[in-house]
């Protein structure tokens, strides 16, 4: 070899250390994601979405920018600044939106696995409960991420709700005097009502305090947090807490193409926090049910509790239904019986005390 040859050599071993391009010594570049956070509702009045904005996004933001690298930047859209109500899981897909927060009670037929809770009322209205149950489920059954594959996403976990009631524009004690009553529903829950021979309104939170006022519907099923931070006492001046429970019904997704972009450490960060941000929205469910009641008292609305034997009848009513809903989980090819009987089970185990436990034949 030639001294010159040696030179030559040793020039292009210096470019390529100088390049850091010694193979197992990879070049890291940081980088700044932005990313979308959608919600068709809004954020103040609901535990699921106000929850995204106080705690998961903040979080994700601050460790990220102190343990990795990269930093992320969210742009948050909730309450249709980015989509309705009933848009979420399509922005979501069409990568409009990185991140969404989806009302499955909007999507009967696309998310209809994840509207679980709506099916099997009454086990219990406690977060505390029905959420771990719920997510306990979903973790032993795939069929529950599975839902989003088809829409280009991956299903990140959620938090319950508190539990639903009926507000009215008229008082009520018993359930024959809602008869041909339009009552005002997301969908899912207007079956808990059939039995009492009511007129079933689909509608959302952003027409109700109009609809409500207009009298499209004279009541509403809704949570007592929603019906008062929406200022729905103003027009229906009477609550009656029922019992049909809480549920976990609003899923957090992430688009796939965002997904498979994010570094490994960034994921990490996602995945952890998403449980962090599960336990404060049971945290503020189980909080928003009792000041709300007590803030529509203060507001001269008039809150009653129904009594046990009208929610064992109301339950009893619907059982031909909840085992409907079970067949169409086996419908679809999945388990729905014996995920029906599975979330039964361990609600009770975690302290549900149902009016009325459901046979699923």
């Amino acid at each position: 070899m030639t001294s010159t040859d040696t030179l030559l050599r040793g020039a292009i071993v210096a470019a390529v250390l100088s390049a850091g391009m010694v193979i197992g010594t990879p070049t890291v570049h940081a980088e700044n994601f932005v990313l979308r956070v959608s919600a068709g509702l809004p954020a103040a009045p609901l535990s699921p979405v106000n929850q995204m904005n106080k705690t998961f996004v903040p979080r994700v933001a601050q460790r990220v920018a102190a343990e990795t690298e990269h930093t992320i930047e969210f742009i948050e859209g909730y309450g249709g600044t980015i989509n309705k109500p009933g848009e979420t899981l399509e922005t979501v897909q069409k990568g409009i939106a990185d991140f969404g927060v989806t009302c499955a009670c909007f999507e009967p037929t696309k998310l209809l696995v994840h509207n679980i809770n709506y099916f099997i009322p009454f086990l219990s209205g406690d977060p505390r409960i029905m959420g771990p149950a719920t997510r306990q489920v979903q973790d032993e059954y795939d069929f529950f991420n599975k839902a989003f594959d088809d829409f280009d996403q991956i299903y990140l976990g959620g938090g319950p709700w508190d539990d639903y009631g009926l507000g009215t524009k008229f008082p009520w004690t018993k359930m024959q005097e809602l008869k041909g009553v339009k009552i005002g529903g997301a969908g899912p829950n207007l079956p808990w009502l059939d039995y009492a021979g009511t007129a079933k309104v689909q509608t959302n939170l952003s027409e109700a305090y109009n609809a409500l006022q207009s009298g499209v519907y004279n009541g509403i099923v809704l949570f007592p947090g929603t019906y008062a931070a929406a200022k729905l006492g103003e027009v229906g001046r009477n609550f009656t807490t029922v019992g049909w429970g809480s549920v976990l019904a609003s899923p957090v997704s992430v688009n796939k193409t965002t997904w498979a972009r994010l570094p490994d450490n960034v994921k990490t960060i996602i995945k952890e926090e998403m449980a962090v941000y599960e336990q404060a929205v049971i945290d503020e469910s189980v909080t928003k049910f009792s000041n709300a009641l007590a803030n529509l008292s203060a507001q001269g609305v008039t809150v009653r509790d129904l009594d046990a034997g009208e929610r064992g009848k109301m339950a009893r009513a619907i059982e031909p239904w909840v085992n409907i809903k079970a067949g169409e989980f086996e419908a679809k090819g999945v388990p729905g019986k014996a995920v029906f009987r599975r979330l039964i089970e361990l609600s009770q185990e975690k302290g549900a005390k149902p009016v009325y436990v459901y046979e699923i034949k």
